[in-house]
């Protein structure tokens, strides 16, 4: 029945293209195998198969003799050991990274690795009171402390594919802004902060329907409250709260309104390129030579209040990635990922398809595609099948879309939401920590080679998971399903753009059985699953691999592990 229903829910959709086809198949795999059963030629087919089938089994029969025999001979105790091992390279050879071969060098590097982790954890008592809110091991000075987060923030990690610019603005840079000259700050009758806007004369513009404020200069106001107050409030405002929030959408709110913050700060033109120049700096010197950047391309203005268009934002992004890559001739490039808020009804989901499509036109080469922010809300925005719009759109535009990353009341939502998006052929899927609840979709998703992306500190302050060991991305990489490494907003939480998740993905996730192997295909998997051609491929991973050999020769003829 449930096979039927879910045919006549895509029958009222446009033709399917061949991913869906493919699914479609599978679904109607039992179907199709009942109709062969009852027709004259199926029957036939069908004693064939029977006959095929015993033949089958006398071969593995014949084949497993001298191994019966052999187990025959054995006592009790030998068996069962001996079936133990059997059990567990089975699963060894799952994993992802475990058909990865390394050259003897990397041999040597795997070994030193793995000596300095077990030495760290002894040391530093990574799990002690593991349970406590945050985990110990997650506070920033105890993993710089440690050699194991020394060697991976100089190992070159590939490519980041999951993240947003509005988390990568580090809070000390947008302390700094605020002295600038003309900037005005719009305060609330409490005395709080709302928004920023650098003007030549008081900003007539008025506050959202969730919020009112008055503007006034920033020199002013700090006759008021002093600059370490305001510092420290600041501070406050850009990060999330260590105790947590009371539901996914308090902390929606608190999110949508740091960006809201920090909009009026980076998207003064004199300061959107050096941001973009400061971003890409933090990515290159953490390992990270590739990006695909998740931005709602926010308009730029000036101090008579004149605005940008989105192209003119996008040409300053591409303009910047273009300096900087002409810097530092190993670093690949960045791509986009058109990514605007998702609001409670989709009013503007119209302006932003056809954003997507001017992006598309006028730089082919840089925009990897489109998706929509959920601030991890999904509890309570609109589902993705609701947005009709994307399936007129889809033949032309590739989606990257977040889903299956919420924790509701009504587990459906998210969930309807993963399978939207396998329907909707994205290219991956953005924390679907809730995947591994639905075999059908995971043996789809594997099928299709669409990776999931996984940002595993993002999902413990987002309060998805607090025991890395128990994060469903270990059994994605113990059962060989192809994920990334993202950060999502790193800034807030204070964390390096890529280093500090691949630490808790080697750390905890994989717990005791992470090695280089699956670091590299970590790696690997970046480029793999990323929006880069083919010759763009090739030329990425060259890249890489030069600077993946110069590490691993430095590393392992270092002392300073």
């Amino acid at each position: 029945m449930e096979n039927v229903e879910l045919q006549d829910v895509q029958a009222l959709r446009v033709t399917p293209q061949p991913a869906t086809r493919m699914i479609r198949m599978e679904l109607d795999e039992e179907e199709n195998r009942r109709h062969m059963a009852t027709s004259k030629y199926g029957g036939v087919c069908f004693h064939v198969g029977i006959a095929v089938m015993l033949c089958l089994m006398l071969v593995v029969l014949i084949c497993s003799a001298p191994f019966a025999e052999d187990m025959g001979n054995r006592t009790s105790e030998q068996r069962h050991a001996r079936m133990r091992q059997i059990y567990v390279e089975r699963e060894r050879r799952q994993r992802l990274g475990s058909g990865m071969a390394l050259s003897p060098l990397e041999e040597e590097a795997n070994d030193r690795l793995m000596a300095i982790r077990q030495v760290d954890e002894e040391v530093y008592n990574l799990w002690k009171n593991y349970h406590a809110q945050p985990p110990p091991f997650l506070k920033h000075a105890n993993i710089i402390d440690t050699n194991l987060y020394a060697a991976l923030k100089s190992m070159p990690k590939g490519g980041l594919l999951h993240v947003h610019d509005s988390g990568m603005l580090r809070t000390d840079i947008l302390i700094d802004l605020i002295y600038r000259d003309n900037l005005w700050v719009c305060v609330n009758v409490e005395q709080g902060f709302e928004d920023f806007r650098f003007s030549r004369y008081y900003p007539h513009i008025p506050p959202a329907e969730d919020y009112q404020c008055n503007w006034m200069l920033m020199s002013n106001f700090f006759q008021f409250e002093s600059r370490s107050d305001f510092e420290n409030r600041l501070r406050k405002i850009l990060s999330v709260r260590p105790e947590g929030y009371k539901s996914s959408s308090e902390l929606a709110r608190h999110l949508r309104r740091h960006q809201r913050i920090i909009h009026g700060l980076v998207t003064f033109r004199p300061i959107w390129s050096e941001f973009i120049f400061s971003m890409l700096s933090d990515f290159y010197a953490d390992g990270v030579q590739y990006v695909e950047l998740r931005s709602s391309l926010p308009i730029m203005y000036d101090l008579d209040g004149n605005n940008s268009t989105i192209l003119e934002t996008a040409q300053a992004l591409v303009s910047v990635s273009n300096i900087f890559r002409d810097s530092f001739k190993d670093f690949i490039g960045v791509k986009l990922i058109y990514a605007p808020s998702r609001d409670l009804n989709d009013s503007r989901m119209d302006e932003y398809l056809e954003n997507a499509r001017l992006l598309k036109l006028h730089y082919p080469n840089f925009l990897a595609g489109f998706d929509l922010n959920t601030f991890g809300d999904e509890c309570n925005l609109p589902l993705l099948e609701n947005a009709t719009q994307l399936l007129r759109i889809g033949k032309n535009m590739d989606f990257y879309f977040h889903a299956g990353e919420s924790r509701c009341p009504d587990s459906s939502r998210p969930d309807a939401n993963l399978l939207e998006a396998l329907l909707l052929q994205s290219k991956r899927i953005g924390n679907a920590v809730n995947l591994p609840f639905h075999p059908e979709i995971m043996k789809a998703m594997k099928r299709l080679s669409m990776a999931v992306e996984i940002c595993p500190l993002s999902n413990h302050y987002l309060q998805y998971f607090n025991d890395f060991r128990q994060h469903p991305a270990a059994y994605l990489i113990a059962a060989g399903f192809p994920i990334v490494i993202g950060s999502d907003y790193p800034c807030f939480w204070n964390s390096a753009p890529l280093t500090d998740d691949f630490y808790v993905a080697f750390v905890g996730v994989v717990s005791g059985w992470g090695n280089l192997r699956l670091i590299k295909q970590l790696a690997l998997n970046s480029f793999l699953f990323s929006s880069l051609s083919e010759k763009e491929r090739n030329v990425a991973v060259s890249k890489w691999q030069c600077n993946w050999n110069r590490w691993l020769r430095s590393f392992v003829n270092s002392s300073g592990y």
